[in-house]
């Protein structure tokens, strides 16, 4: 990876850590106001569990296309070839699967919110770095390429992908990572249920 982008990647790092931290007490000592076992409980779930797996399985294709190239060349094909950050935009599903999972319309909310807030300036300080990186190749790029809203119709698919499979393990691992989110509020609403943890917020 190169030099410049590695304080970009550290400082993303580090803030979704302190955002996570942040939230735990929200997370762990809240409860939402509809019936565990009631139909729109249940139907915010699913949705939530959908929501996640299409963001693994999203960010996993994604990463086979990227085999350890992104910062070498400028990536225009299957995913990259209809939306210019296509991780993200899963990133974002799948951080909306996991509010929905909460069965808290509340969570999803500020989750959402978050991310439209801080994501927009990550992905600016990103493509600043490329474009000076690549010139005028990344500027073409961007100029037919959306940023954030898919455009189907330039979707390319290459015949054949290179890829490194050790890098495409680790985003495959690092994608799983969503998937942790829904044991934990299932453990956490049997722990409310049973009075082992106090709830000192009823949220929507």
């Amino acid at each position: 990876m190169s030099e410049p982008v590695l304080p970009l990647l550290k400082a993303r790092i580090r803030h979704t850590r302190f955002f996570v931290f942040a939230m735990l007490p929200i997370v762990i000592f809240s409860l939402g106001m509809l019936a565990e076992n009631g139909p729109a409980h249940e139907i915010m779930e699913w949705a939530g569990h959908v929501l996640v797996i299409l963001c693994v399985l999203g960010r996993s294709y994604c990463s086979a296309y990227i085999g350890g190239r992104k910062n070498d060349e400028v990536i225009c094909e299957g995913p990259f070839s209809i939306v210019r950050n296509p991780l993200y935009v899963f990133s974002f599903i799948g951080i909306a699967g996991i509010g929905l999972q909460s069965g808290m319309v509340t969570l999803p909310v500020l989750l959402l919110l978050v991310f439209a807030l801080y994501y927009p300036k990550v992905v600016a300080r990103e493509e600043a770095f490329l474009l000076h990186k690549f010139g005028d190749v990344y500027r073409d790029y961007m100029q037919k390429t959306p940023r954030w809203w898919p455009r189907w119709e330039n979707w390319i698919e290459p015949e054949y992908i290179s890829t490194q499979p050790r890098l495409l393990r680790e985003s495959m691992r690092d994608a799983a990572m969503f998937f942790v989110a829904f044991p934990i509020f299932e453990l956490l609403d049997a722990l409310h249920a049973n009075g082992l943890l106090p709830v000192y917020l009823l949220l929507p």
